[in-house]
């Protein structure tokens, strides 16, 4: 099969399209045809070695978290799954040295999830992780019915499910982004727009009930003036502070401010599929590239300018 593998840390050029022998799924594991996958930043970043001291199973490594594609076999232990059944989901990259952006990939049974017929595989596979992450944040910052939320990144992978879902759950949604993604953000459904290039954040109003900060780039100082009282602060990006200081401080202080630990979640998947079927969510695919030029597609990732998703077409 065909893999998008890196052999060293720290170099984009390292990434090559290479013949590997397909994996065997081990007891407790799927293995699934992938038709498509789609790109994270957190998967260059960790191929650029900003994660090395957290990364598991060393080198090399194949590219890729999130998939959508069909069952071809199935390891021991594993009830539910058979193959032929089509599939979603995304693997944990930091602990999966076997990626995505390949024909096969072996995938742990937690994170594998059945997909309704009516729902297309490229479109699973561009909302899998920022769908699951976009929940997550929501789960988080107790986001319902009435809540005043703030979503800052509002056009980018996360941000943009993110505002759709807030919008599903029943919040009244400001979205931050660019003066030139104003009408894609609209288009989301956001009550209001900050153009966050002309406008600091200093400037934005506060009183919020949630902050969902999917850059992210909000100051810890900002966060008070941006929160009503007991207030809710999420992140994309947890920091030591998130786990050395804000248990402590959230029991006392006047705001909570949380870390998103992205794990598997079946009802995180069946959220987002509800608001599918509803017409309340769409994912929004920047472009599409094939296999063979995946690096394209991690370039482009990598400029920060992507509007909603970038996704693989594998087989």
């Amino acid at each position: 099969m065909q893999a998008l593998r890196y052999h060293s840390f720290g170099s984009p050029g390292d990434l090559r399209l290479e013949d590997v022998p397909p994996p065997e799924p081990g007891a407790g594991e799927v293995l699934v045809g992938v038709r498509y996958a789609s790109v994270n930043p957190v998967d260059w970043k960790i191929a650029a070695g900003k994660f090395r001291f957290l990364v598991k199973h060393g080198l090399p490594r194949t590219m890729g978290s999130d998939f959508a594609g069909v069952v071809t076999h199935v390891g021991s232990g594993v009830d539910g799954v058979r193959p032929g059944d089509r599939v979603w989901g995304f693997v944990d990259p930091f602990a999966c040295a076997r990626g995505t952006f390949a024909d096969f990939c072996a995938v742990p049974a937690k994170s594998v999830f059945p997909l309704p017929a009516e729902i297309d595989l490229r479109d699973a596979a561009a909302l899998a992780c920022v769908g699951a992450t976009a929940v997550t944040l929501c789960d988080l910052a107790q986001v319902s019915s009435g809540s005043r939320v703030l979503v800052n990144g509002a056009s980018g992978g996360v941000g943009h499910v993110a505002v759709q879902l807030a919008k599903a759950r029943g919040a009244r949604v400001t979205a931050t982004a660019s003066s030139p993604r104003r009408e894609f953000v609209a288009s989301l459904g956001a009550d209001e727009f900050i153009d966050y290039e002309r406008a600091p954040v200093e400037t934005w109003p506060g009183g919020f009930d949630a902050v969902l900060d999917c850059v992210p780039s909000l100051p810890r100082r900002t966060h008070r003036a941006l929160l009503a009282r007991g207030g809710h602060y999420a992140t994309t990006l947890p920091d030591a502070a998130t786990f050395l200081l804000d248990p402590i401080a959230n029991r006392v202080g006047p705001i909570r401010r949380h870390g998103v630990m992205l794990a598997p979640s079946a009802p995180a998947m069946a959220e987002l599929l509800g608001c599918i079927r509803r017409d309340l969510l769409r994912c929004h695919v920047e472009a599409e590239f094939p296999l063979a030029r995946a690096t394209e597609a991690i370039e482009r990732s990598r400029s920060a300018r992507v509007q909603g998703k970038l996704v693989i077409r594998v087989a």
